[in-house]
């Protein structure tokens, strides 16, 4: 069974997220029902920005800070509960990519001297 879920954006505008979920089998047609979050969805992204921000700053305290850090995580929108970081049945995958340009790759300590 299909679930909307309306999002309120901070421009005043909506974000409707569908989600697929056990059903009965039998729904009406047409949009079906449409749910309020509870939250916006700058408040809901608050988590994967704070979460991004605290994994970055982790790589950045490496000994030889890279001079690029790429991360990749996927997120669901939930009414309920606001954003969930999307994984495998395990739990939470991150994709990170450090690089180092290669001036810099031999010996970059942590400190900026610029």
């Amino acid at each position: 069974m299909t679930t909307r879920t309306e999002f309120t954006l901070a421009s005043g505008g909506t974000l409707v997220v569908e989600t697929e979920g056990p059903g009965t089998g039998v729904a009406p047609a047409g949009w079906g029902s449409l749910e309020r979050a509870g939250a916006t969805v700058r408040d809901s992204l608050h988590t994967v920005v704070n979460t991004a921000s605290d994994v970055i700053d982790a790589f950045r305290a490496l000994p030889r800070r890279p001079d690029e850090i790429e991360v990749k995580f996927g997120v669901k929108l939930d009414g309920n509960v606001g954003v969930i970081l999307a994984g495998g049945s395990a739990g939470v995958r991150f994709d990170v990519t450090l690089r180092w340009s290669p001036e810099n790759a031999a010996g970059r300590d942590g400190d900026d001297e610029e």
